[in-house]
């Protein structure tokens, strides 16, 4: 999400917030508010203006997807994030392609490809 080609796109649609689970005082309890059962980490949500979980990384099928990293995570990832921005019209569809060319390059990258 740092990163300095990801960060201004998502930054149209999203204000990122970190939460440290160890440190954090509440933490726990805030992804407690979202899902009902451990997800592991890192997890996330995406939360609406009215603090309601709008999507989660928590797919149906599969479970937390956490860190996009597999095929199936990131089109999960994508097909979140195209929902989302196709709600409100920040993101374009070459942003979303973009956001998902990233997960599928990053990980080309740390397998040597």
């Amino acid at each position: 999400m740092a990163l300095p080609d990801v960060a201004p796109i998502l930054a149209k649609e999203f204000i990122p917030l970190r939460l440290d689970f160890d440190r954090g005082i509440g933490a726990p309890d805030i992804q407690k508010r979202y899902t009902s059962q451990s997800q592991g980490l890192p997890w996330f949500a995406f939360i609406d203006g009215d603090g309601k979980a709008v999507a989660t990384s928590t797919a149906p099928k599969t479970g937390n997807v956490g860190f996009p990293y597999e095929p199936h995570e990131i089109a999960y990832f994508q097909e979140i994030v195209e929902k989302l921005a196709s709600a409100t019209h920040r993101l374009s569809g070459a942003d979303v392609a973009f956001l998902g060319k990233s997960l599928q390059d990053y990980r080309k990258k740390l397998e040597g490809k």
